[in-house]
């Protein structure tokens, strides 16, 4: 499919609230899916529409369904019931994890412990991701893992019995340490984990929710033993949150159009909002209403005043320290870099180009053909910024990256011409109905498609 974005001619304050609602947070599900597995119980999760669930999702249903976990999608649920730890059967074919790196990780801890052998590949986007890493911390506890010469998929494991380990992770990543928890309910004793960085937290919060005997202490040190959980309810219903990363999209499209967003029922998770305070440092007023808590996880509304914007966006800098926590939202906090007063800066941020793509290259590479001016280093960019920019039309590339083809999307709306943006449909990998929402925030006129 390809979109054509028609330019913005001028920007208006509109202070009434376009209301958003995005797809269920995709980490969150991910870890709810297999975790929820390992139980014994009934697990309904309400959903808004099959629609709404982004294909990254979609591949850890259908990894977990070729492992014998019974799952059924309607139209407004998702009903998984949990096999127990030594419930899975061997798969009948190799796993398609797609474009997920997720899927692929966290499968590869779920694996690593089975009794059974298994090969997870994945499209030729995920192909060239690294897996050497993981593998490699995997087998230090004892799995028996083989990746390709290139250290990525497809990745062949050897289920077998684990040892309990001690690991430090050579990068703050939650997906490898999420994997690693996973491996652990499988080792013959306690095993410790300790992250550089803070990463998201949703697995720690997770597992203590479903009484595992999990201990994350202040200084990143994450022990666990490989207990049963034996207090979980036969059938529960686990509402998931709006996935407040996708969310970031929609909020900085409503900041540029100076518009007054609303998102619902979003997660509030603190590993997850540091995006946030970037946007409060470049001067932007937001607030959190409805804040609750369930099963260790914070939701609320999210209104995001774009509209009381009086005066040009401050420039930002983003720190290595920052970097764990933003790595989703780095290519739109780029993207509205482009309209600050000021230079922006990006450091720490080498994990980009193992993404998708490479981020940092491809977006360094577009802001340019934008006729922004932008510098690259090894793990960063500085952005210049300028108040009011308008856009140089130009060919979009993407790289097959479903997060630039959003970001690139929203800075076309700038441009001094139509801009084109091929292969759009990738944006569904995290975030189905983006182009939909872009249309509510921008004009139905501004976005027309070419299926």
């Amino acid at each position: 499919m390809t979109v054509t974005i028609s330019p913005i001619p001028i920007v208006t304050a509109d202070s009434k609230p376009c209301g958003l609602i995005v797809g269920p947070d995709k980490s969150i599900l991910h870890r709810l899916l297999i975790l929820g597995s390992l139980t014994r119980s009934l697990i309904r999760i309400p959903i808004r529409s099959i629609e709404s669930l982004s294909h990254d999702v979609l591949a850890t249903v259908l990894g977990l369904e070729s492992l014998g976990v019974p799952i059924e999608i309607t139209s407004d649920e998702i009903e998984l019931q949990g096999v127990g730890r030594h419930g899975f059967r061997a798969p009948g074919h190799t796993i398609n994890c797609a474009n997920s790196g997720t899927t692929a990780r966290l499968l590869m801890g779920l694996l690593a412990g089975q009794s059974f052998e298994s090969t997870l590949a994945g499209d030729r986007s995920l192909s060239a991701r690294p897996m050497k890493r993981l593998a490699d911390l995997l087998v230090g506890m004892g799995a028996a893992i083989e990746t390709t010469a290139t250290g990525s998929l497809p990745v062949k494991i050897k289920g077998r019995a684990l040892k309990a380990s001690e690991i430090t992770l050579p990068v703050a990543s939650a997906q490898m340490k999420t994997s690693l928890l996973l491996a652990a309910l499988f080792a013959d004793g306690r095993t410790s984990i300790r992250e550089p960085l803070q990463s998201r937290d949703h697995t720690e919060r997770m597992m203590t929710a479903f009484g595992y005997d999990l201990v994350a202490e202040p200084d990143r040190w994450i022990r666990l033993e490989p207990s049963v959980p034996d207090d979980l309810e036969e059938e529960f219903v686990y509402e998931v949150p709006g996935d407040i990363s996708s969310a970031a999209f929609g909020v900085v499209a409503g900041i540029l159009l100076h518009k007054h967003t609303e998102l619902k029922n979003v997660s509030l998770n603190p590993t997850r909002t540091r995006y946030l305070d970037i946007l409060a440092l470049m001067g932007v007023e937001f607030e959190a209403t409805n804040v609750r808590d369930s099963f260790g996880e914070a939701r609320g509304d999210l209104h995001v005043y774009g509209d009381r914007m009086d005066g040009p966006l401050a420039p930002f800098e983003i720190t290595p320290d920052d970097v764990p926590l933003l790595l989703d939202e780095i290519p739109i906090l780029a993207t509205l870099a482009l309209f600050a007063d000021g230079t922006s800066t990006i450091r720490g941020a080498r994990e980009l180009r193992v993404k998708e793509t490479d981020r940092l290259r491809c977006l360094a590479q577009q802001f340019t053909a934008f006729g922004a001016e932008i510098a690259e280093v090894e793990d960063g960019l500085s952005i210049v910024g300028i108040p009011n920019r308008t856009l140089r039309a130009c060919a979009i590339d993407h790289g097959g990256d479903h997060r630039l083809v959003m970001a690139f999307a929203i800075a076309g709306l700038f441009a001094d011409n139509t801009v084109t943006v091929p292969e759009a449909e990738i944006a569904a990998v995290s975030y189905p109905e983006f182009f939909e929402h872009l249309a509510a925030l921008a004009g139905e006129h501004q976005i027309t498609y070419q299926r």
